[in-house]
């Protein structure tokens, strides 16, 4: 409902108030007060443009330095849990792998027990075979490629051995050596008479390092079984795995080359943001 206006004659009776000296005095106290305790005016306001997202799209209260990805916590904690293997797996998917990047002449490392072994150049070529095909071979990655560097350094000592008394003609093939060990042939010393393949086939180091390796790819057809067709091989230690596909009457001797191998692939692939 609309107030009657007030009559003409009321006008010079009316009265307009101006602020006391009172209500000024209180309104700049108030004034100064604010500012001693917020600052200057701008101060809220920069403050309040400054402050992190509280809304739906960032998470309350969450710390913009962490990210905002719960399954990225997970996949972290999963891979703790797994010992790293999906760490490994994910590399070797995004081409990551282990490549040769120098050949030294030399290289000398100790054993479980500390036994020092040297390898010269023509040794560590061969290691740098096993790598080279360890890192084209799905499902190897960096832990499948120590324990064939295990294997092939207790067996051989990372050396081509011909076999004169077993198979004469091993000896007109490229090797570094001999060795009398029944009929046993080359880096890892596998034996035709097993199924490994021909002396020709096993005289070359390229064919050893597949073999030993196996897999749905390797020449063997899982008969002998390479590493990748004994099953659960991840979960075994490094020297149980390479005893596994040997099969030797010494099993415990692969274990006290892991430290070696180990040096060997870090010289021969240094870490690039690993």
């Amino acid at each position: 409902m609309l107030s009657a206006m007030p009559a003409p004659q009321q006008l010079d009776t009316l009265q307009i108030r101006t602020p006391g000296p009172i209500f000024l005095t209180r309104v700049v106290a108030t004034f100064l007060l604010a500012v001693l305790l917020f600052g200057p005016v701008t101060a809220p306001i920069a403050h309040a443009l400054s402050a992190p997202s509280t809304g739906v799209a960032g998470g309350a209260g969450e710390d913009p330095r962490r990210g905002h990805s719960s399954d990225g916590d997970r996949d972290r904690h999963d891979s703790h849990d797994r010992g790293g293997r999906d760490r490994t797996d994910r590399a070797d998917r995004s081409g990551n792998r282990p490549t040769v990047q120098r050949l030294p002449t030399r290289l000398t490392a100790k054993t479980v027990d500390g036994i020092p072994v040297s390898l010269d150049r023509s040794q560590l070529r061969h290691a740098a075979t096993i790598i080279s095909v360890g890192s084209r071979t799905k499902g190897v990655g960096r832990d499948g490629i120590i324990v064939a560097l295990m294997a092939a350094l207790t067996e051989s000592h990372l050396q081509m051995l011909a076999n004169p008394g077993a198979y004469p003609t091993s000896v007109k093939h490229p090797h570094d050596g001999v060795g009398q060990d029944f009929d046993s042939l080359g880096l890892f010393q596998m034996r035709p008479a097993s199924g490994w393949g021909s002396v020709k086939q096993l005289m070359r180091p390229k064919y050893q390092a597949a073999a030993f390796f196996g897999g749905p790819g390797g020449p063997n057809g899982g008969s002998p079984r390479g590493l990748l067709d004994i099953h659960g091989w991840k979960d075994l230690h490094p020297g149980e795995a390479a005893q596994a596909v040997e099969v030797s009457a010494y099993p415990d001797r692969y274990a006290q080359y892991k430290p070696v191998a180990h040096a060997v692939l870090e010289r021969l692939t240094p870490a690039r943001g690993r």
